[in-house]
């Protein structure tokens, strides 16, 4: 299947529905619905109507998309070798492709089933904090509303009437996450590479004042991590195909954290305590993991120590994937 880098965006000025596009010559976003039209009507003389029907079904839900994902993969294929051999002015002036810098980016799934984190997961940092090596991968589950797109802004809670509602010490936990494309309910872990559509950056930010409250009680890690923009996630999905075309390990990348330019932090996937399948393998024991559902793998040593302060960049750079960029305000 020749989709490998798979972009949530609107365009950034004008209609603001929801669109589905592949990174395309590394400086373009090409919208698969509106090729999909094309195609359509100009090679295959389908209706206008009935071809935007049908671009509508396939691009208009990233969930549905990804679970027919092996049904369309012909058809897709199809859409991208066809438009690779297009002059790109055609493809601009007819507004199937979008320069990055005329769309917005969405978090990659805008509504996914699950939002699973995994905790402690990276032996450094467990030695550093002095935690025993837990005997399962430790989860937790992060809401909906959480939810932010690559260049987007995380926003410091301020607080209301009730006390811990606000933050002065956000931490940036920059982690690998993977994106479920078939369904999974007690499968092992040589079967959960093929239950896996691909692989994301995902920056679990968390109000670290608030989770050492009482360090390790799950009510207030829970809350710590639940404040509306703490799950900036993009700024694509890189595929599994695209890692076994490039015989990638996902298991040995380097990944950094980075504030204002500066490498705050680094480490690699190899150093996870458990590894991707073993992770899908366990939840799937305890529950059916579904296409779409998130599932963040856990992050080296996090911080800054002073908190993330307003007018900050931050970015989580994952080798082979990209880099997620945010503000903070």
């Amino acid at each position: 299947m020749t989709l490998l880098r798979l972009v949530t965006f609107t365009k950034a000025k004008g209609c603001m529905s929801l669109r589905l596009g592949v990174l395309w010559m590394e400086k373009y976003i090409l919208d698969l619905g509106e090729a999909l039209v094309d195609l359509l009507v100009n090679k295959y003389r389908v209706s206008r109507c009935r071809a935007y029907e049908l671009a509508h079904f396939v691009t208009s839900d990233i969930q549905r998309f990804i679970e027919l994902s092996p049904t369309l993969s012909q058809f897709i294929d199809e859409v991208t070798r066809e438009y690779a051999k297009s002059d790109l002015e055609y493809l601009v002036n007819a507004e199937i492709a979008f320069g990055l810098n005329e769309i917005k980016y969405l978090p990659v799934i805008p509504n996914p089933p699950k939002i699973i984190g995994i905790g402690l997961n990276y032996e450094e940092y467990r030695v550093m904090l002095k935690y025993p090596k837990p005997d399962v991968p430790l989860f937790f589950f992060k809401p909906n509303n959480t939810l932010l797109g690559h260049e987007d802004y995380v926003v410091i809670p301020r607080g209301g009437r009730w006390p811990g509602t606000s933050s002065k010490c956000l931490f940036h936990e920059f982690e690998m996450a993977i994106v479920i494309g078939r369904r999974a309910k007690d499968i092992t872990k040589e079967e959960a590479p093929r239950h896996v559509f691909g692989v994301t950056i995902f920056s679990d930010i968390t109000a670290h004042d608030i989770e050492m409250v009482q360090p390790g009680f799950v009510l207030y890690q829970q809350r710590s991590k639940a404040f509306n923009t703490f799950s900036p996630m993009g700024p694509w999905i890189v595929t599994m195909n695209e890692f076994i075309q490039k015989s990638v390990d996902i298991h040995n990348l380097n990944i950094l954290r980075r504030r204002n330019g500066l490498i705050e932090g680094k480490s690699n996937t190899k150093n996870m305590i458990y590894k991707a399948w073993d992770i899908v393998e366990f939840l799937s024991e305890i529950m059916t993991l579904e296409p779409g559902d998130i599932i963040s793998l856990g992050s080296p040593p996090a911080g800054p120590p002073e908190g993330l302060q307003p007018g900050d960049v931050i970015e989580a750079e994952l080798e082979f994937v990209g880099v997620l960029r945010n503000y903070v305000k």
